[in-house]
């Protein structure tokens, strides 16, 4: 009875913000409205209604009479951010659409299993505390959780040490399922055969920790004439980088007229920091920095061309004046026309008097086929542990999870929450589409605490206005190559008797 109220209330706060979002359609005929259907219409229209797949009924594999008689299936997982409202939800049902769509979830899939499903948030779980606070569980043999989310930064750190099962040896785990990100898990994937870490729509942190670039359409309008430019820029696949640096040097404005630079003036991009802001552009040029031996295994592979080219834009695009690194408060305020953050800030900027448009990170040139959005490494990675007291039920309860997730909690946040209520436009929903579709993680990024920084070599570029790429890779590219090497040989030695 509680699983159907969940239900019902989330269906009924979808169907408003449908016809919220209907007004953006064009209006029904009103002739045609008061033609009533012939009654093969109906009855036709219902039984192809009964057969079509739909994102909200699409059929996942697990077998049909599953019954786990009660079982406990515990979650692990870091709630240094506040994690809770997209895994567990609220406390109680509250009508606030999400919350209450994460709830229905986690109800139907207990009740669909017949397991006791229980969480256990983490509060002090961060990226630097993630992997000590993991690590101590699992070498004290505690059996108390059956599944860990950690935020990538930190678990990647554990890759080697034995933790985790291989997800490939588990049932039930079907990853030819859209709900699973493939080829982000091939990225994060030590050898071919061996899957430690899955990400997936149970995930949302891929979605809510998706760096792009947001820009200030009023400024846009000023300054260069139709707002909307800069979407049909995207969807030509003439965003570049060198037309946002253009854009960006175009539009400072010295508005307290103090003849120098400050935080009163208008500034054309701004951003938190010149360190995770600038990870993005370093994948953004879908540049291979690693390549597969036969045997699977990862090879670093820096001595490419298009990575010159690359730091010499994306250095020059941050050391520009009209950048502001410190803040990034002057956005929701209209003083500047970019600011660069993650997909799940779209809320901080609801009060805005202006309206705002969502873009892709930059490609390099227009030769490039597609548009490549990093995914932050505070994104919430799953694992099953070794000392997981059934490791059978805890993949199943995955599958389910990450199943009934993309059916019901990605299109509240998603297509209501942020398609709907958040963007103020059909093209705008159009832009998001796309930049769903080009979400990113590379091995050397999500690894990069462990092989010198290597992943992370375009900040120190950037922070040093230092344009030598090949410099650069050098001082640490053999350190790097030799951190790789005992990775593999520890990795080696865990199959050993």
């Amino acid at each position: 009875m509680k699983k159907a109220c969940c239900l019902i209330l989330v269906l009924q706060m979808l169907l408003l913000a449908a016809v919220s979002c209907g007004e953006r359609q064009p209006e029904q005929d009103a002739a045609s409205s008061e033609e009533p259907l012939l009654s093969e219409e109906v009855s036709a229209s219902a039984e192809e209604a009964d057969t079509e797949i739909t994102r909200e009924n699409v059929p996942d594999s697990l077998p049909d009479n599953l019954d786990f008689a009660g079982k406990t299936c515990t979650i692990y997982y870091s709630n240094g951010r506040d994690r809770y409202k997209h895994i567990e939800g609220g406390e109680e049902l509250s009508g606030e659409i999400v919350s209450d769509s994460v709830i229905a979830c986690n109800e139907s899939v207990a009740e669909r299993l017949n397991v006791d499903l229980r969480y256990y948030p983490e509060n002090s779980g961060n990226w630097d505390t993630i992997t000590s606070l993991v690590s101590n569980l699992i070498m004290a043999d505690d059996d108390t959780f059956d599944v860990y989310l950690g935020e990538q930064y930190g678990m990647t750190q554990t890759v080697v040490k034995g933790f985790y099962r291989n997800a490939f040896d588990l049932p039930y785990l079907d990853f030819d399922q859209p709900w699973w990100n493939a080829v982000f898990m091939d990225n994060l994937q030590l050898t071919s055969d061996n899957r430690m870490f899955l990400t997936g729509d149970f995930s949302l942190t891929t979605l809510s920790d998706l760096w792009i670039q947001y820009y200030n359409k009023g400024i846009y309008e000023r300054l260069f004439g139709d707002p909307d430019e800069p979407y049909h820029l995207v969807l030509e696949g003439k965003w570049t980088i060198d037309k946002m640096s253009e854009l960006i040097a175009a539009s400072y404005l010295d508005l307290d007229g103090n003849g120098s630079i400050s935080q009163e003036d208008q500034f054309g991009y701004v951003i938190y920091m010149k360190y995770s802001t600038v990870d993005p552009f370093m994948y953004c040029a879908d540049i291979p920095y690693t390549s597969r031996d036969t045997d699977g295994r990862v090879v670093i592979d820096m001595n490419q061309e298009r990575a010159v080219t690359l730091t010499e834009k994306t250095v020059g695009l941050f050391q520009q004046s009209a950048v502001f690194s410190e803040s990034t408060a002057a956005f929701p305020v209209g003083k500047a026309l970019f600011c660069g953050t993650q997909l799940g800030g779209t809320e901080t900027f609801r009060e805005m008097e202006d309206d705002f448009g969502f873009l892709p990170t930059p490609k390099l040139d227009e030769e490039q086929s597609a548009y490549r959005d990093l995914v932050a490494d505070v994104c919430l990675l799953m694992t099953i542990p070794v000392t997981s007291r059934d490791a059978d039920l805890a993949a199943c309860v995955l599958e389910a999870l990450n199943a009934e997730t993309y059916r019901t909690v990605t299109p509240a946040w998603y297509e209501v929450t942020l398609k709907c209520k958040y963007s103020r436009d059909l093209l705008s929903s159009e832009i998001i589409d796309l930049i769903h579709d080009s979400i990113y993680t590379d091995f050397l990024f999500a690894y990069s605490p462990m092989i010198s920084n290597i992943g992370q070599i375009m900040r120190t570029l950037v922070n040093n206005n230092n344009t030598n790429y090949a410099s650069g890779v050098a001082t640490i590219l053999k350190p790097a190559v030799k951190q790789l090497e005992r990775m593999y040989t520890a990795l080696e030695k865990l199959g050993e008797p």
